[in-house]
């Protein structure tokens, strides 16, 4: 059995270096494609790193000028003599094929890269400390040589177009359906189209406006669309059995407190029992293990994507996670967060939704209805966004002066492909519920109730 040899093309790498030759031009083309590294012979790599010096300083690229600069650096027998450089032009057949000449060296580079990490990998396995410090270093060195495959960064303006003309054709199709996951609320879906895959959403209030309550409503309207879609929501604030508590007093229509103490009458009993069974039925996953760092939970994302069991990941709350490693300020953490959360949605092609706090600043003046700079740490956050709602509700800072009891008011500060809308949208919210509802409620109902607010 012959050995197995490290993967390489020594007939690549000479096509690519004798292309310089038959065509000075081509080391744009070379420079912009390879790096030193990525050939695998020492000589090659000599020859190839002269050739970028006489590039970079405007030298013209001969044999002359080649061979002088080896050999005033000492280095014309390491890269194989004269003969050898002067001969690299005749092993070239043409320059017509030197894009598959880049690509095989460039290709066999990245197999190699694999090995040296897989290698690293399996060393470092035997001095491990922190189990998840070492998946998540893995797994980012595999990532890294991963996006160094060859990949097409450009496309024809025509490719595109026919794309955008199918996609509108379709839209036409739907006659105004969504495109997206249906949120269940129809003033939402208006500027949305429904949840888009690829897209970050970031739903931001202060305390007790209502966002957990919200989000768990969006997660069950969608988990009973007919396509059964997954959902995963991620709790870093409160556990599993609060959440279904929420979930099932509101698909219940069953007062919460009493739901917590269990003084329900025969009635409610049976439409506890009848939101059971309904929700039993959908595939909503809870995480309530206080997945603190942002890269475990894309790591427990990954692999429910890999399963086939994730269409939407809702995250309570932003503030709650914490970046991959230290950091000297909290700005610099909340844009790692954002960016790993913007790049989870792109990776796995499914709608991400993080709640986010306000800072104390809108307590601080006569207006509080929020602003993007309320964001805490929001540059990141409001750059990477696609949309940014914000819950505001007039009740909560009035009392009983309020002339709009029990509505919450989404306004739409960004929307990366559509319109805004800072007036907002009304919603009423059930408190006692934890449900938002579309409809109008008759005012002494809530206001009777006496009933203090939930907090989020």
């Amino acid at each position: 059995m012959a050995d197995k040899q490290i993967p390489h093309s020594l007939e690549a790498e000479q096509n690519v270096l004798g292309a310089v030759f038959i065509d000075p031009a081509t080391i744009q083309t070379i420079s912009d494609s390879l790096e030193i590294e990525d050939f695998y012979t020492r000589r090659h790599k000599l020859i190839y790193t002269a050739i970028l010096e006489l590039y970079n300083e405007n030298i013209d690229i001969d044999y002359t000028t080649l061979t002088d600069r080896l050999k005033n650096k000492d280095l014309l027998i390491d890269a194989g003599g004269t003969d050898y450089v002067l001969g690299l032009s005749d092993t070239t057949p043409s320059i017509v094929n030197l894009d598959h000449y880049i690509n095989i060296v460039r290709d066999k580079a990245v197999v190699r890269n694999m090995m040296n990490v897989s290698k690293d990998i399996y060393e470092q396995g035997f001095t491990v400390e922190d189990m998840n410090d070492f998946i998540v270093e893995a797994e980012k060195k595999i990532f890294d040589v991963a996006r160094s495959r060859r990949t097409s960064d450009f496309v024809t303006i025509g490719s595109v177009t026919e794309e955008v003309i199918s996609k509108t054709e379709s839209a036409k199709n739907l006659e105004g359906e969504l495109t997206g996951l249906d949120t269940g609320f129809e003033q939402l879906n208006h500027y949305t189209l429904g949840l888009q895959p690829s897209e970050l959403y970031i739903i931001a209030a202060r305390p007790s406006m209502g966002k957990s309550a919200f989000a768990l409503n969006i997660v069950s309207n969608i988990a009973k669309l007919k396509s059964r879609p997954y959902a995963a929501f991620f709790s870093l604030e409160m556990g599993v059995d609060q959440l279904v508590g929420r979930m099932l007093s509101s698909e219940a229509r069953v007062d919460s407190n009493r739901l917590r103490t269990g003084n329900l009458n025969t009635h409610e009993w049976q439409y506890l029992s009848l939101a059971s069974d309904r929700l039993q039925k959908l595939n909503i996953l809870f995480d309530d293990s206080g997945t603190v760092k942002v890269t475990d939970l894309r790591q427990k994302c990954r692999k429910l994507a890999q399963e086939n069991r994730l269409d939407l990941v809702v995250i309570d709350y932003l503030q709650l996670l914490s970046g991959s490693q230290h950091y000297s300020n909290r700005v610099q953490e909340v844009s790692e967060i954002s960016r790993v959360l913007k790049e989870m949605a792109r990776e796995l092609k499914i709608p991400v939704v993080a709640l986010s706090q306000l800072s104390r600043s809108v307590e601080q003046r006569p207006d509080k209805i929020p602003i993007m700079a309320d964001l805490r740490e929001s540059g990141s956050i409001e750059q990477d966004a696609d949309v940014v709602l914000f819950l505001f509700r007039d009740d909560y800072y009035t009392k009983d002066k309020s002339e709009r009891p029990n509505v919450v008011d989404v306004m739409v500060a960004k929307n990366r492909s559509g319109a805004t809308n800072m007036k907002g949208f009304p919603l009423m919210f059930r408190k006692n519920y934890s449900r938002f509802e579309t409809k109008t409620i008759p005012q002494g109902e809530e206001e009777s109730s006496g009933l203090k607010d939930i907090d989020d």
